[in-house]
């Protein structure tokens, strides 16, 4: 079973992360998606991050009703730091009957070299890369890559779809200055952005 996983804070989710993993489902042929929030992103341990229930709620609202679409609580239920490496080696272990795809935006791919493990994360998933970054750049860092870690069998293809340009960044800081953040997320974590009062 073809089995897309797309991580990161979710702090919040947005648009734009449904709208890559839609793309990476249909231009893939996977049968599910994985939405999987962080619990302590070990690159954020510095800054304020939301509590990860919280994040996993939002998560879970936003993709409600969306064939395909599944929250998983893996990595929050984890302790400690949560590493890319280590998650893909026990899904990779825990589900011999799936085949794992790791979706991610370019300006993540052109850190990858730098990550805990890189050559596990290869070794387990299929990449699959929405572009974001200067085309040029983003080509030299998937041929980077794929002659770096050739041995551990990098496999990286990328998503065709356009930018949508929202980042959660945006977003949080939209709802810090009293903006409209309507449309950049599902309504159910809009909703719940303004009921708890989020990022003020």
């Amino acid at each position: 079973m073809k089995t897309g996983i797309i991580g990161g804070t979710f702090d919040p989710l947005h648009n734009g992360h449904l709208y890559i993993a839609r793309q990476a489902m249909e231009e893939y042929g996977l049968s599910e998606v994985w939405f999987m929030p962080a619990g302590m992103p070990y690159f954020k341990e510095k800054k304020q991050v939301t509590p990860a229930e919280e994040r996993l709620l939002m998560t879970r609202l936003g993709i409600a009703g969306k064939p395909g679409f599944v929250c998983s609580d893996y990595e929050v239920r984890k302790e400690g730091r949560t590493y890319t490496a280590e998650t893909l080696t026990a899904l990779a272990a825990a589900y011999p009957d799936r085949r794992f795809y790791f979706i991610l935006g370019a300006d993540s791919l052109l850190q990858m070299k730098t990550w805990y493990k890189p050559e596990l994360i290869f070794q387990h998933a299929v990449i699959l890369c929405a572009g974001r970054a200067g085309e040029k750049e983003l080509q030299a860092g998937i041929s980077e890559l794929q002659e770096r870690f050739r041995e551990s069998g990098c496999d990286i293809r990328q998503i065709h779809c356009e930018n949508k340009r929202i980042s959660s960044t945006m977003i949080r800081e939209l709802v810090r200055k009293g903006g409209d953040i309507r449309g950049l997320v599902p309504e159910r974590v809009l909703s719940y952005i303004a009921e708890k009062k989020l990022y003020r």
